[in-house]
């Protein structure tokens, strides 16, 4: 899907010439952020825009392929992607604000599918769908897992799970939620970890403007307002 930019501008011109746009970048995974009538939408699409207005910080949000949202926020300046899990190997490589979630990912499956299976472990020797890039595909190799498929996104991820190509996907809560509520033929099968969710900028993003995000992003989850926005999707 070719990805598309949209900006809010919140300051006026004068300070706009001054101040540049910070990137955020995410990728197509409802109900966090998808396209729907040629806009960004979703709760984590939601939260970003509310975060940009709190810091007084003009902005745009892209929606793209994940690998190159992750790529780009680890180089680029003023450029921040979302959301995203804090894993050992990450660490280093962003500056931190947040977290926007603290949630359980979770295997999802076709209903009646798997009979056999009652523990993850045995869960880890299926066949498993997830996306390039994502953390999932960290943390099932740290799980052990016997046969993680990894595709280029999650749309295609759940046409494999659809076909039978693979034997679970892998899903942060809430689109796990999303997912199975939407489709009749969709179960959640097991919970797989529990884990936070940031909004990852590069170092080369100003110390002072990410310090900004996080006091914003830190106050949506104070106030009420990150469990708001969730509960609208």
């Amino acid at each position: 899907m070719k990805a598309l930019a949209f900006a809010a501008l919140l300051l006026p011109a004068a300070a706009l010439a001054e101040t540049p746009a910070v990137s955020f970048l995410t990728e197509d995974y409802a109900p966090y952020s998808w396209f729907e009538d040629g806009k960004a939408v979703g709760h984590g699409i939601d939260m970003i825009n509310e975060v940009a207005k709190r810091s007084a910080l003009p902005h745009t949000v892209e929606i793209t392929k994940w690998t190159r949202a992750i790529a780009l926020a680890e180089k680029d300046a003023n450029t921040c992607v979302f959301s995203t899990a804090r894993t050992e190997a990450r660490e280093p490589k962003f500056q931190w604000a947040g977290p926007m979630y603290a949630e359980s990912t979770f295997l999802i499956q076709k209903i009646g599918n798997n009979a056999d299976v009652s523990t993850l472990e045995q869960a880890l020797t299926k066949t498993i769908g997830t996306q390039i890039g994502d953390f999932t595909v960290d943390l099932l190799k740290d799980l052990q897992a016997s046969n993680v498929d990894a595709a280029p996104d999650q749309p295609k991820t759940m046409m494999k799970l659809d076909a039978g190509r693979v034997d679970y996907v892998i899903l942060g809560q809430e689109s796990a939620k999303a997912m199975t509520a939407d489709n009749a033929d969709l179960e959640i099968a097991m919970e797989v970890s529990r884990d936070e969710y940031y909004i990852a900028c590069s170092h080369s993003t100003p110390a002072d403007v990410v310090a900004k995000i996080d006091a914003a992003m830190n106050e949506l989850m104070a106030d009420g307002t990150q469990a708001e926005i969730v509960a609208k999707y």
